[in-house]
């Protein structure tokens, strides 16, 4: 009997192991290539749109990153990566669009009206990156605002 006491103890600390510990998951991305809302911010946003806006909200979804600003009806969309094809296929998004032939490397802008309400959409491509400014503010207000935050970038 006292051989087995001592032999069942080593068999039954044997079986017991500790749990395999499973590392804590990733902290969500803070930029996509670089990018992300702080290159946007609200101040500089709103001051282009002519609208007073909240800090943004931002969203990255692989090499997305999208600011949702709170106060106005604003969106900024950057993608890294960008090119050509992709450009083409995100056309194919809006309805009716216009070319802005000679704005950066390519752009156009849309328009999508529901009801009263009167939504701008302009998308430019420079390089890899890619803007989308979708507001109640006009294309032309739109488009100066690409072009200070590709000055930034």
């Amino acid at each position: 009997m006292r051989t087995v006491l001592p032999l069942a103890l080593l068999v039954l600390c044997a079986c017991t192991s500790t749990p395999a510990v499973e590392p804590p998951p990733s902290p969500p991305p803070t930029d996509s290539a670089g990018v992300n809302c702080e290159d946007a911010p609200s101040d500089v946003v709103g001051e282009v749109l002519g609208m007073r806006l909240d800090q943004p909200r931002q969203t990255i979804t692989g090499n997305v990153v999208r600011c949702a600003y709170g106060g106005g009806t604003a969106e900024v969309r950057f993608e890294t990566g960008a090119d050509a094809g992709s450009f083409a296929e995100g056309r194919g998004e809006h309805g009716r669009l216009t070319d802005l032939p000679g704005f950066h490397d390519e752009a156009y802008r849309a328009t999508a009206v529901t009801g009263e309400v009167v939504r701008t959409v302009v998308v430019a491509r420079s390089g890899t990156v890619e803007i989308t400014v979708t507001s109640d503010a006009t294309a032309d207000r739109a488009q100066r605002l690409i072009d200070a935050l590709f000055a930034t970038l």
